[in-house]
């Protein structure tokens, strides 16, 4: 039963199932890879300034990724 449910709601998606499951263009992806790269040299200052801590690199993303947010 849980299958014909899963397929009845495929079917009724107003989406076709190709669009659904669709990569990012590539624009999108290179704009995902800067942004990245723009958290990681965040988060490489931060990890000097705290004295390179070992073990705290996804504190130190996180906070990147929270400085570059509120800057926004």
């Amino acid at each position: 039963m849980a299958k014909n449910a899963v397929a009845n709601a495929e079917k009724a998606s107003s989406k076709p199932k190709s669009a659904r499951k669709a990569k990012p263009a590539a624009a999108i992806e290179v704009a995902l890879r800067v942004d990245d790269d723009v958290i990681r040299e965040r988060a490489y200052g931060i990890w000097l300034a705290e004295g390179r801590p070992h073990g705290r690199d996804l504190a130190h993303w996180r906070r990147a990724c929270q400085e570059l947010l509120a800057a926004q």
